[in-house]
């Protein structure tokens, strides 16, 4: 039996991202799927791909990333030099490349927003991929859990009459959130300010994750000992190591 993750850089980035800690609590395969910079088009699209090559599947996780992330496909590999797009990479599943953008700390995301972004038209896009996504696993009868990396993913105030039947027809009970909707984003912020490298990267540090699925995900009462947690996680340096080695019990 296996374990699929999905998600963007909240998911897989360079040091222990939250699957990592979700082998800590099943005996399961995990297999991180998630991929920096990915949108929620991305997402949905993989977690399909995962239900069509694994057998087998004891549970998918996915972490849905910005509603404001846009891809472009194109048909080989090629170098990115459109001033839109943010990051490239190659997806071998599909034979073709993928430009992302979408990204508003980034220079180029200020063109885009100039002149494509709709919020509006974002946030249905989003319901979509969550509701068909849904939709699919069921049909594969797939277990899932959702959730949200920010906040923000997520519009559920004012809707229109057709944002209101899509939000209507997603199961809220097979999403894990931090308080009323919330992601490990605010999760870190609120409980984890100090688990940052630096201020200009927001991603938290692996303890974070270790407790969003400790906490969130699982809602286990386990404490792992400091050699436990010291074996497992591969830090940026020793000093930041140190510090969330002291604070793991909390």
């Amino acid at each position: 039996m296996s374990i699929i993750c999905h998600g963007c850089s909240f998911t897989r980035y360079k040091w222990n991202c939250w699957p990592n800690f979700v082998k800590w609590f099943t005996d399961a395969e995990v297999h991180n799927n998630g991929f920096s910079a990915s949108g929620n088009e991305t997402i949905a699209r993989g977690v399909v791909n995962s239900v069509m090559k694994h057998k087998n599947i004891e549970h998918m996780y996915i972490m849905w990333s910005g509603s404001d992330r846009y891809e472009v496909i194109r048909d080989k590999e090629e170098k990115l030099e459109h001033e839109l797009a943010t990051y490239s990479r190659f997806d071998p599943d599909f034979d073709w490349c993928v430009w992302f953008g979408g990204h508003p700390d980034i220079e180029k995301h200020k063109e885009y927003q100039k002149h494509f972004l709709n919020e509006r038209h974002n946030w249905y896009r989003t319901l979509e991929r969550i509701l068909y996504t849904q939709m699919f696993l069921e049909k594969h009868n797939v277990k899932y859990t959702m959730m949200v990396y920010k906040a923000d993913v997520l519009q559920h105030e004012h809707l229109s009459p057709s944002e209101n039947a899509l939000y209507k027809q997603i199961d809220w009970t097979n999403f894990k959130f931090y308080k009323d909707k919330l992601g490990m984003w605010e999760f870190a912020h609120e409980l984890y300010p100090d688990e940052f490298a630096e201020a200009s990267d927001q991603h938290p540090l692996p303890l974070t994750h270790y407790h969003w699925v400790k906490d969130i995900m699982f809602e286990s009462d386990i404490e792992t000992s400091e050699e436990e947690y010291r074996k497992n996680v591969n830090r940026c340096s020793v000093e930041t190591d140190q510090r969330a080695v002291n604070t793991v019990g909390r």
